[in-house]
């Protein structure tokens, strides 16, 4: 999270998986209060629904406008293996849901279906405040120079330290944000709050099992009911959610399931955030709680691997101490001589401090099974004397570049194109967790050491992201503090109980995640009777974060789609041991759906 703007990796792979053209005039579609679909993206659906923009109060006239997508199934639903809709989320928090299910709907919708038995849609959308969704939170409006000059100054606070003048000056820079997001989106921000968005996603089920009614009325089926019972409707005709979050996803489906348990068909949860240090705590204390043990096992893997595959080793090393501590120092003379880089186009100069480069190695660690081994080269080949390869990956996930990029045709300073930035990220997090705009300088130490103690090589970078929030006084319309819970699910998932999800919840992770551990997901599947616990034997950000589907992962979760049965004790699946491990080119198309999904990941940059 540090220059606090989400990354953007991307990989063509995708864009040939999704098959669809890359661009669309959300403007063409008026927003409507039925759900109403038209041809987008190739061969993809859009839509634009209106909903109330204040939930408490449905009376008033104020409304929000959610784009939505969707990747039809594979067969019609009045199909016997039509399965229903999949709602994703894919984190964030302020993500795209569009563009995920753009880059990576059609890997999701593999891993879900089973072939001749079960087929599903698959549905995203914008959160309100976000993308295509309206009114959308900019704080920036039509000024792309203001948005690009405020992201070299926050570059230049690099993350928190406790020296005076560095804390001092990303304190005052982040307040100075937080004031200008308030000035300038006012009507929006209280209800951006992931209460909100969960109140959006039920008003959105219902929508489709109404248009879904609809359509089987006038193709004139004999039975409507039983066409109607299709997964998302379950057996007493109450619309039921399917649900994949992943990330920031996860806390959005905890919310879902405490406040509609009721709803709940079938919800999946990877990746998985510890919804009340999330909701009621000083924020995040248990993101990074495996980070640097993450670091410990990738320089081991590294020493391992001997020099020839892994370019920090050196022959002389001894032991993996070697290469971490030599790597660390390294890091850490930034400071005091920072690397001088240019910008990808070599119209600016920019200096890169320990900071920018402890924010590569983290964002790497969300892939690591395969990321990591690029930036292992990159440090190697700068501890060397040549930082050029490290300083352009910097310099890309800052989004630096040439400063007239900002301005479009006639060197106009305003652009109306719905470009992801990390306003809806820092206004999510900021009105959801607990009101610290009151807090002083003092807090803020404190909180940076407390951070510090979790992670050595991170704790900084967290705490600067939480920053963001030191001046934000905006708080929510709807305030959801828990409890996370829900009752012990219907005993037949077939036969759903009223005030009951129809299945347990499944949670998954991999076995070491920088920012959502295992631990969280153990404990907040404790909050859920029955629910299971899926381990991917991998390293990254979610289970599907190491580059490598398993079998095993893909066999559990489709069954728990198509049976709602989830594994009675926690299940461990196979996946890579090390980033040099040969593994993860079995399945390189779960690299690309990381890599989309990390474009909106919990921990934003």
């Amino acid at each position: 999270m540090i220059r606090i703007q989400p990354l953007s990796l991307f990989l063509s792979i995708f864009i040939l998986l999704a098959g669809g053209d890359d661009t669309f005039d959300w403007s063409s579609i008026t927003p409507s209060a039925n759900l109403v679909y038209s041809p987008c993206f190739g061969h993809f659906q859009c839509a634009r629904l209106l909903l109330p923009l204040d939930w408490p109060s449905e009376n008033g006239s104020d409304t929000t406008s959610i784009a939505m997508i969707k990747l039809p199934a594979a067969v019609s639903q009045d199909h016997a293996t039509f399965g229903g809709a999949i709602f994703v989320n894919p984190g964030g928090p302020g993500g795209s849901g569009v563009q995920f299910l753009l880059d990576g709907g059609r890997l999701l919708q593999s891993i879900v279906n089973i072939p001749r038995q079960k087929y599903y849609e698959m549905i995203s959308f914008d959160p309100r405040g976000v993308g295509a969704s309206e009114p959308r939170v900019d704080c920036y409006p039509a000024n792309n120079v203001a948005r690009r000059a405020k992201i070299l100054e926050t570059t230049a606070a690099g993350a928190l330290n406790l020296s005076s003048a560095s804390f001092d000056f990303g304190y005052f820079t982040a307040r100075a944000l937080g004031k200008r997001c308030e000035m300038t989106n006012a009507h929006i921000l209280p209800f951006v709050n992931t209460a909100s968005v969960a109140r959006d996603m039920l008003a959105m089920v219902d929508k489709v099992a109404e248009l879904r009614k609809k359509q089987t009325i006038k193709q004139q089926k004999t039975d409507v009911q039983s066409d109607m019972r299709k997964g998302d409707v379950s057996s007493d005709n109450v619309p039921r959610l399917q649900y994949y979050g992943l990330s920031y996803g996860t806390i959005l489906g905890n919310y879902f399931a405490s406040l509609f348990p009721g709803r709940v068909g079938r919800m999946v949860l990877d990746g998985v955030v510890d919804s009340d240090d999330w909701a009621n705590g000083p924020g995040w204390l248990t993101m990074t709680q495996d980070a640097d043990k993450m670091m410990e096992l990738l320089f081991e893997g590294c020493f391992t691997a001997g020099p020839w595959v892994c370019p920090l080793r050196q022959p002389s090393d001894k032991s993996p101490t070697d290469i971490s501590n030599r790597t660390w120092s390294w890091i850490k003379a930034r400071d005091a001589e920072p690397i001088e880089a240019k910008t990808p186009d070599g119209s600016a100069d920019v200096l890169l401090r320990s900071a920018d480069i402890r924010h590569l190695i983290m964002k790497s660690l969300y892939h690591a099974d395969y990321r990591f081994v690029t930036v292992a080269s990159q440090l190697a080949e700068a501890m060397r004397g040549n930082p050029e390869p490290l300083a352009t990956s910097v310099l890309r996930m800052f989004g630096i570049s040439d400063p007239s990029d900002a301005c479009t045709i006639g060197n106009d300073t305003t652009s109306t194109a719905p470009t992801e930035t990390a306003d809806p990220y820092n206004a999510v997090i900021c009105t959801n967790g607990v009101d610290v705009s009151g807090e002083n300088s003092t807090y803020w130490r404190s909180y940076m050491e407390r951070q510090g103690s979790i992670s050595t090589f991170f704790g900084e970078l967290v705490a600067s992201a939480r920053l963001a929030c030191a001046a934000w006084r905006v708080r929510p319309n709807w305030s959801f503090k828990g409890p996370f819970k829900t009752p012990t699910a219907s005993k037949d998932p077939s036969s759903p109980e009223s005030n009951r999800p129809a299945a347990p919840l499944l949670f998954l992770s991999s076995k070491w995640d920088p920012v959502t551990p295992l631990r969280n997901a153990r404990a907040m599947a404790s909050r859920h009777p029955g629910a299971g616990v899926l381990v991917e034997g991998s390293m990254g950000h979610c289970a599907l974060g190491g580059g490598y589907v398993s079998k095993c992962l893909k066999s559990v979760v489709s069954e728990y789609f198509d049976k709602g049965v989830v594994p009675e004790k926690e299940v461990s699946c196979k996946g890579t041991k090390n980033p040099w491990s040969d593994i993860f080119h079995q399945n390189t198309a779960a690299q690309g759906l990381m890599q989309e999904r990390n474009r909106h990941h919990f921990l934003s940059v």
